[in-house]
C-alpha cells in the first residue's frame, strides 16, 4: 500500500464548514415596547435596591438578547446603559473627591451624586413610559459610551 504524503506527515484535515448563524427574527412591536419599557424598569427599581451600582445589570442582559431583534429596544437599552455608567461614573468620583479631601469635599460631592442618583430613577420612570408608547426620546446628562 502506498501512501501519497511524505513519511510521518498527516495529511490535511477536510476543511470545516463554518455553523450557519440562524436569522435574527424581527420582534413583533408589542415586545419591542415592553422590553424596552422593562429595560427602564428594571434598571430604575435596581438603582434603588443598589444605590445605583447594580442598575446596569439587568438592561445590559436585556439589550444583549435583543438588540438585534428591534432597533426600539435597541435604542432604549443604550440610552440606559449611558445613564447607568455615568451615574456608576458620578459616585466613584464622589467617593474619590471625598477621600482625596479627607471628606471636606463630601459637602459637594454627596449631594451631586445623590442629586443625579435621584434623577436616574426619576428619568427611568419616564423613559419607561415613553418606551411603552413607542418613542425614541434620548435621555439626557448621560455621557454617551454607546451611541
Amino acid at each position: 500500500m502506498t501512501d501519497s504524503t511524505p513519511q510521518g506527515s498527516f495529511p490535511p484535515p477536510p476543511p470545516q464548514q463554518p455553523y450557519p448563524q440562524p436569522p435574527h427574527q424581527p420582534m413583533l412591536e408589542s415586545d419591542a415596547r415592553m422590553y424596552s419599557m422593562l429595560i427602564h424598569l428594571v434598571a430604575g427599581i435596581a438603582a434603588v435596591v443598589s444605590a445605583g451600582f447594580l442598575g446596569f445589570v439587568a438592561p445590559l442582559v436585556i439589550w444583549l438578547i435583543f438588540r438585534q431583534r428591534s432597533a426600539l429596544v435597541d435604542f432604549h437599552g443604550k440610552q440606559q446603559l449611558n445613564l447607568q455608567i455615568t451615574g456608576l461614573i458620578v459616585g466613584v468620583a464622589a467617593v474619590i473627591i471625598s477621600i482625596a479631601t479627607l471628606g471636606i469635599g463630601m459637602i459637594l460631592a454627596l449631594p451631586a451624586w445623590l442629586a443625579y442618583w435621584v434623577y436616574s430613577i426619576v428619568v427611568s420612570f419616564i423613559a419607561a413610559t415613553k418606551a411603552n408608547a413607542g418613542e425614541y426620546s434620548p435621555i439626557r446628562f448621560t455621557i454617551p459610551f454607546f451611541k
